[in-house]
C-alpha cells in the first residue's frame, strides 16, 4: 500500500546531518547509472494553469533500484501543496509514495555538490568559501562537509549581516565545523580551495582574481560566474545537454558561445565521466575546476527512493489506497 510523506514526516530524517551520508551514496549511484546509459525516461517539461504566467515544472526519470519518480512543482508563489514527488515501483509500476518535496529538494540539490567535491576538490582540501545563507546554502555546506571529512573551516558571506551571523552560528553547531561570517564575498572565497555559490542571484557574485589556482568552484545557479573564470578553468558539468540546450539559457555559457568567445567543445565532460574513470578530474596540476550543477530528474528519483526506504524502515507516513 502506498504512503503519504509530509514535510513533518520527513523532518526527523532531514534534521540529522549524518543522514546525508546515505544520500551521497544514492546520488553517486544515480550519476554512475546515468553515464552508463541505465537511466530511462528523463524528461523535463513546463506547463501552466489557464493563466499562462503560472507555470508548473514536471520532471521524471526511471532509475534502476530506485523506481520511477515524477516531480511536480509550481514555479510561482502562492500555490499550496504544490511541490511533491510521486514514486512508482521500478519493476511492477505500483504507486509507492507521494512525498513532499520542498525540504527534500535542498538535500537533493546539495548532494551532487558533495559528490563533486569528493572527486574534484584539491587533495587534502580543508576550507570552503560559501556565498549564500539560505536553504540551498545549508544543503551545499552539509553535503560538502559530509563528503570531505577533512573540512575544518568555512567562511560565509551573504549581503544581510544578520542572516550570515545566524547561518554561521546554526551551521557551526549542526555540521560540527567552524563557520565564520565575513563582511564581503572576496573575504569568503579568496584563495579558498573550494568555493560554493549558493545564492538566488542571477548576476555575477565573485571576481575571477579571487579564485586560487587549482580550486574547485561549484555553481548551482545560472549567471553567477565571471566569464574569465569559465575561460580559465576546466569545466565539468552534471548534464551537458541541459547546460547547452535546457529550457533556459545557462549563463555565462550561452552568451559566450553566442559571441564566439567560448565553445561547447571546451566542456571537459560530465561528473559521471570522472566517476567512471572516462576522464581525469584535472588535465594538469593546479588546474581550476568549475563544476556546473544543473538539476537532473534522476536526483529527484534517487532522493525520493532514499526517503521512502527510510520511512518504511521507521514506520513513518500515512498509508492510503486509490481503490
Amino acid at each position: 500500500m502506498p504512503i503519504l510523506l509530509s514535510e513533518k514526516d520527513l523532518a526527523p530524517l532531514l534534521s540529522n546531518p549524518a543522514a546525508m551520508d546515505g544520500l551521497l551514496v544514492r546520488i553517486e549511484e544515480s550519476i554512475r547509472a546515468f553515464n552508463s546509459g541505465k537511466v530511462a525516461g528523463q524528461v523535463r517539461i513546463e506547463t501552466s494553469l489557464s493563466d499562462a504566467s503560472k507555470k508548473y515544472r514536471i520532471m521524471t526519470s526511471a532509475l534502476p533500484q530506485a523506481g520511477q519518480g515524477v516531480r511536480i512543482s509550481a514555479l510561482f508563489r502562492g500555490a499550496k501543496d504544490a511541490y511533491f514527488i510521486v514514486l512508482f515501483d521500478d519493476e511492477r509500476g505500483d504507486l509507492l509514495a507521494l512525498v513532499a518535496g520542498t525540504s527534500l529538494n535542498v538535500w537533493r540539490t546539495g548532494a551532487p555538490a558533495g559528490v563533486a567535491s569528493k572527486y574534484l576538490a584539491p587533495a587534502g582540501a580543508s576550507e570552503l568559501g560559501l556565498i549564500g545563507s539560505g536553504r540551498q546554502a545549508r544543503g551545499q555546506l552539509l553535503a560538502i562537509r559530509r563528503a570531505l571529512p577533512l573540512l575544518k573551516r568555512v567562511k560565509i558571506f551573504s549581503p544581510t549581516e544578520a542572516n550570515r551571523q545566524r547561518f554561521a552560528k546554526e551551521m557551526s553547531e549542526w555540521v560540527e565545523v567552524s563557520v565564520e561570517p565575513v563582511d564581503s564575498a572576496k573575504a569568503a572565497v579568496e584563495n579558498m580551495p573550494i568555493v560554493s555559490l549558493a545564492t538566488s542571484s542571477r548576476s555575477m557574485v565573485i571576481e575571477p582574481e579571487w579564485i586560487a589556482p587549482g580550486a574547485l568552484v561549484v555553481s548551482i545557479t545560472s549567471g553567477q560566474l565571471p566569464r574569465e573564470t569559465v575561460e580559465n578553468s576546466r569545466v565539468i558539468v552534471s548534464w551537458k545537454e541541459e547546460v547547452l540546450g535546457g529550457e533556459a539559457s545557462r549563463q555565462p555559457y550561452a552568451a559566450m558561445i553566442a559571441d564566439g568567445s567560448w565553445s561547447a567543445a571546451k566542456i571537459a565532460g560530465e561528473l559521471g565521466d570522472v566517476i567512471l574513470g572516462k576522464i581525469p578530474p584535472r588535465a594538469k596540476e593546479n588546474e581550476t575546476i568549475v563544476f556546473e550543477s544543473v538539476g537532473m530528474a534522476l536526483w529527484d528519483t534517487a532522493a525520493t527512493a532514499w526517503a521512502y526506504r527510510w520511512a518504511v524502515e521507521q514506520g513513518v507516513g500515512v498509508k492510503f489506497s486509490l481503490e
